[in-house]
């Protein structure tokens, strides 16, 4: 599976390290090789924990081949941090991250993922690059 970084990835993962909600270490050490994990998805027992990996809702459905990766307690805020995460065609399309900072937010941020994935299937986005 190729991991796909979408422009809208790029640029949340520029401005959450900007805010410093996660620092260089925690993203090697934590957030980059569970990113990784995807390569082999659904191979890793990590995708059968809740905590760490789950479906995209809306507030009335689910995002068809939608998913989040969550990571909780991080930085210096203690902030949960989700990535939301189109599976298609065999490739993982990494989408805008962000902090879960109430759950009005994270319905917000999963309807835009909804629109976002709408846009993957049509080939409408820009690809930042693949990690390897």
């Amino acid at each position: 599976m190729e991991i796909i970084i979408t422009q809208w990835a790029l640029d949340s993962y520029l401005n959450l390290r900007h805010s410093n909600v996660f620092d260089a270490q925690y993203y090697w050490g934590t957030l980059r090789p569970d990113v990784m994990l995807l390569k082999n998805h659904p191979g890793d027992p990590k995708f059968q924990n809740d905590k760490f990996w789950g479906p995209a809702k809306t507030r009335s459905a689910l995002v068809p081949n939608g998913f989040k990766m969550k990571w909780r307690q991080v930085g210096n805020g203690k902030v949960q941090l989700r990535l939301p995460v189109l599976l298609l065609s065999g490739d993982a399309y990494l989408c805008e991250a962000y902090v879960k900072s109430s759950e009005k937010v994270d319905r917000r941020k999963m309807a835009k993922f909804d629109g976002h994935a709408q846009l993957i299937r049509q080939g409408n986005f820009i690809e930042r690059g693949r990690l390897t």
